[in-house]
């Protein structure tokens, strides 16, 4: 009896041994199909509006992405990061998943969402935190496309000049001015980061070729609207699957569902009142690994036919996406198509239409400014000539505006891409 107990107990103490000396490896985590972080630089009147109090559309996209969110599986990550108003509202990372939010990161303090350091430290947190096979982003706010504003953030990356563009921070919590993002800066920032998907940008005047010029190396596609976009900005509720489509044209997915949400919309009781059918986004789509190749292009056309200075392109009854204290940034296949030869023109197309693989084009558009309503009108009215792309004209007028164009416009690489100096501005 003595032996045979003695076996057992040896018994269990050789497999009790086995077990540690030679543990089961720990599984590897699984890697997820696609992460999307959306950054919203909501410390603005998108939060708050002292005109429309109770009214926020960070709060109202919020409910439509968690809304959205049970589309999201379990390869796939959907990452918020929130800058909003409020001294005790400190900007914080929430992950949205089945309809409900989490959150993994809250900072201590208050800072600039436009800051290029901040961004680029939020981006890597998420990457970090959540790796992928891909990467998207959306970019939610306000933006100006390339246009230069005069603000600037302090930061470490200072090897390219100050051209502010994106994520319009108030800096009311911390009772200092307004400041915008540098567009080359954010471009700097993304190129430390693994090459994303897309960018899908939420915010206004984003598709213009100076900005999809500075952005080449930083993803495969960029989605936005040339034009001004509604306060509510995409329908998240519908448009969170199309973030995650693995379609090889997801970018018409995304295109699509923002164009026909508003146009639809707009025929609503809601907006009666200001008589918006037929209206919606203009939208479109830039493949950036083609930039490089319609700079080219470009520069090859506008040799054909750009006057030098102090001469000028008349742009009367072109359609143009942005008006501040002056007309400015053109539909740019509508300008060439009214100077160029048509086969210097179909040329040059032929390699647009590559750079710009979808549009869905929109001749009419929400705006703030009347002078815009009014001009529709006197626009082409083929939608074969809009190429829902826009580009800067240099205009003698523009010398006295506010923004300086002609002067602000030489800080982009693009400016330099398609040789403007070799035409006097």
């Amino acid at each position: 009896m003595n032996r045979i107990i003695i076996f057992f107990i040896s018994l269990l103490l050789f497999t009790a041994c086995d077990k540690n000396e030679d543990p089961s490896p720990a599984p590897e985590p699984t890697q997820a199909e696609r992460t999307v972080l959306i950054y919203m630089s909501g410390e603005n009147n998108l939060t708050q509006d002292y005109q429309y109090p109770g009214e926020s559309f960070l709060a109202d996209d919020l409910e439509e992405i968690i809304e959205g969110s049970y589309k999201v599986n379990s390869k796939q990550h959907l990452i918020c990061f929130v800058d909003s108003v409020g001294t005790n509202n400190k900007p914080y990372i929430i992950e949205v998943s089945n309809g409900k939010t989490k959150e993994v990161y809250r900072y201590e303090s208050d800072f600039y969402a436009s800051d290029p350091t901040k961004f680029r430290e939020v981006l890597q947190y998420t990457i970090d935190k959540y790796p992928a096979k891909e990467y998207g982003l959306v970019l939610w706010g306000h933006a100006s496309g390339w246009i230069v504003h005069n603000d600037t953030v302090p930061s470490v990356l200072k090897t390219r000049e100050a051209t502010r563009g994106y994520g319009k921070d108030e800096g009311w919590d911390t009772n200092v001015s307004s400041k915008w993002m540098n567009i080359t800066q954010m471009a700097q920032a993304l190129e430390t980061i693994p090459k994303l998907k897309f960018i899908f940008a939420d915010c206004c005047n984003f598709m213009c070729v100076e900005v999809g010029y500075e952005l080449r190396n930083c993803a495969e596609y960029l989605i936005g609207s040339p034009a001004e976009i509604p306060g509510e900005g995409a329908p998240y509720h519908l448009m969170i699957e199309k973030l995650f489509s693995t379609s090889p044209t997801f970018y018409k997915d995304i295109c699509n569902c923002y164009y026909d949400y508003f146009l639809d919309a707009y025929t609503q009781p809601d907006y009666s009142d200001w008589n918006l059918e037929g209206y919606s986004v203009p939208l479109s789509v830039f493949r950036l690994d083609q930039m490089d190749n319609l700079a080219d292009a470009t520069k090859q056309l506008m040799q054909k036919f750009m006057p030098k200075y102090p001469e000028q392109l008349d742009l009367t009854n072109l359609p143009y996406y942005l008006y501040n204290d002056r007309r400015v940034i053109y539909d740019v296949k509508t300008v060439f198509k009214k100077y160029a030869s048509e086969s210097d023109y179909n040329k040059w197309l032929d390699v647009f239409n590559t750079a710009v693989p979808y549009q869905a084009v929109s001749q009419r558009w929400m705006s703030i400014f009347d002078t815009i309503r009014n001009d529709f009108y006197t626009f082409p009215q083929d939608t074969e000539s809009w190429g829902t792309v826009s580009m800067f004209f240099p205009q003698t007028y523009y010398n006295s505006c506010y923004f300086d164009y002609n002067n602000r416009i030489r800080k982009l690489q693009w400016y330099n891409a398609v040789d403007w100096a070799s035409y006097g501005w």
